[in-house]
């Protein structure tokens, strides 16, 4: 819905013409009968055609001149690769992420505290 907002009736045809064949992919309307498998008929536009490095085209496709781009506000907000399994977003995570010079830094965080050993009154244990 959002992708609509101050497009033009074509542009929000086309936004809404695809979120309909996406809705329809997810419930299993396409390819036939569906027994797990199906072929689905996906529009050109949409295809990634390089047998050899599918990952770099779509990122490229998606995130063109990344480096050059990076520092442009909204440019990232503008956006996104959609995965079916976390794996598959890991891998193109780490690939997008080996694009950057620098040494790449993890961040660790945590849920919930940890308890004290000190605990001094019902209070200080809430």
């Amino acid at each position: 819905m959002r992708l609509t907002v101050g497009s033009d009736k074509s542009a929000i045809r086309k936004t809404m013409d695809f979120a309909k064949w996406l809705l329809d992919i997810g419930k299993g309307k396409l390819g036939g009968s569906n027994d797990g498998e199906a072929i689905i008929d996906i529009p050109d536009d949409l295809l990634i055609n390089d047998p050899y490095d599918p990952i770099s085209s779509l990122i490229e496709f998606v995130y063109p001149s990344i480096l050059e781009a990076s520092t442009i506000p909204g440019y990232f907000q503008e956006r996104a690769i959609l995965a079916p399994k976390n794996e598959v977003v890991g891998n193109i995570n780490d690939r997008l992420l080996a694009l950057f010079p620098g040494e790449m830094v993890e961040y660790l965080i945590s849920d919930k505290l940890c308890e004290s050993e000190f605990v001094h009154d019902h209070f200080d244990a809430n």
